[in-house]
């Protein structure tokens, strides 16, 4: 019986991405009702939007498998993973069609909520009263909701691999990168290599930039104020 030997799949810059991105979103969303916290919960969601911007990027330049063209998205792919998912025989080497579609949608919610957040920070930082005060607040917290379930639809999908395809699958190769298939190495390049040294860094500085901004003072009497003031508007109607 031949043994199939682990190859790379997940090169540095992809798991970096990965864990960093969860720790910027758990930390920005447990975070994000406390004001004693308020500096954080910016650092941490700047961290996920530029995480998320440069992380297109590298799905187009980026090494096999990481790269957007290797997603089987399509409805075909969908359906045949779906009538086979239990399969113990059905591994694949990069993404499987759900998780690409997941991941992808990752991407964009993460650069939407923290591009949403950052525009609810300058309203609230120069005093704005107009509607969209509330408008980028409550997509904010839309796009931070559906990063929720994202992230709980990946989290499920992980295990339901380890429990089908244990070893072989998916899980061990968040922390080491590799799998046990029949593919070639995607290894990365040194374009690719110093991408992910200007990605990661990138994002560090950005979160330290995001820490460093004005904190917001009087933020919260200042929306009490008017949701009071709306309440009475509606007590008089």
């Amino acid at each position: 019986m031949t043994t199939t030997q682990k190859k790379m799949i997940w090169a540095w810059p992809t798991r970096a991405f990965h864990w960093l991105l969860a720790l910027g979103f758990i930390s920005a969303y447990l975070l994000g009702e406390n004001d004693n916290f308020r500096q954080f919960h910016f650092a941490f969601g700047a961290l996920v939007g530029v995480l998320a911007v440069m992380r297109i990027f590298y799905g187009i330049i980026g090494p096999r498998y990481s790269r957007f063209r290797d997603f089987p998205i399509s409805l075909r792919n969908q359906t045949a993973f779906v009538k086979s998912i239990f399969s113990k025989q059905n591994i694949y080497a990069g993404h499987n069609p759900l998780a690409s579609v997941v991941m992808l949608a990752i991407m964009i919610v993460g650069f939407l909520t923290a591009a949403s957040g950052y525009i609810l920070y300058l309203n609230e930082s120069q005093n704005t009263t107009s509607a969209g005060f509330y408008f980028p607040e409550e997509a904010h917290e839309v796009f931070a909701n559906i990063f929720l379930v994202l992230v709980i639809f990946h989290l499920a999908g992980i295990f339901t691999d380890l429990l089908i395809h244990g070893k072989s699958g998916s899980f061990f190769s968040i922390f080491n990168g590799y799998k046990a298939v029949d593919t070639e190495d995607a290894r990365p390049n040194l374009v690719q290599k110093t991408y992910g040294v200007l990605w990661i860094s990138l994002a560090v500085i950005v979160f330290f930039l995001a820490f460093s901004l004005p904190p917001l003072s009087g933020n919260s009497d200042r929306h009490n104020e008017k949701t009071g003031h709306e309440q009475s508007e509606n007590d008089d109607d």
